[in-house]
């Protein structure tokens, strides 16, 4: 197997911090505009997904740094898609006897 296909592509993003209350309301919006989906947990803890995150995720992170006026520490979970399948249900003949 080549080296690209064991490489699989980053398909979510999850974050996970605490920051400045005082802070708090201008970093969540910070990443709505960056296409981040933002939830609040508590007065001070922020869970943000990027969805198929595009661009430099450090610059992204430094600048949340920035709006909270100090460095805090985030936890970063990558999610790839390794294999996608959609399950449905097929109605057979057996089944519409079964109703009759």
């Amino acid at each position: 197997m080549s080296e690209a296909d064991e490489t699989l592509s980053i398909e979510l993003i999850r974050w996970t911090f605490t920051v400045d209350p005082a802070h708090k309301a201008e970093i969540e919006a910070y990443l709505v505009d960056q296409g981040l989906e933002v939830l609040v947990r508590g007065e001070d803890t922020l869970v943000a997904t990027w969805d198929e995150p595009e661009g430099e995720i450090d610059e992204v992170i430094e600048e949340l740094w920035a709006i909270n006026g100090q460095p805090f520490e985030v936890t970063h979970e990558e999610f790839h898609r390794a294999n996608l399948m959609v399950y449905h249900y097929e109605e057979s003949e057996a089944d519409d006897k079964a109703v009759a």
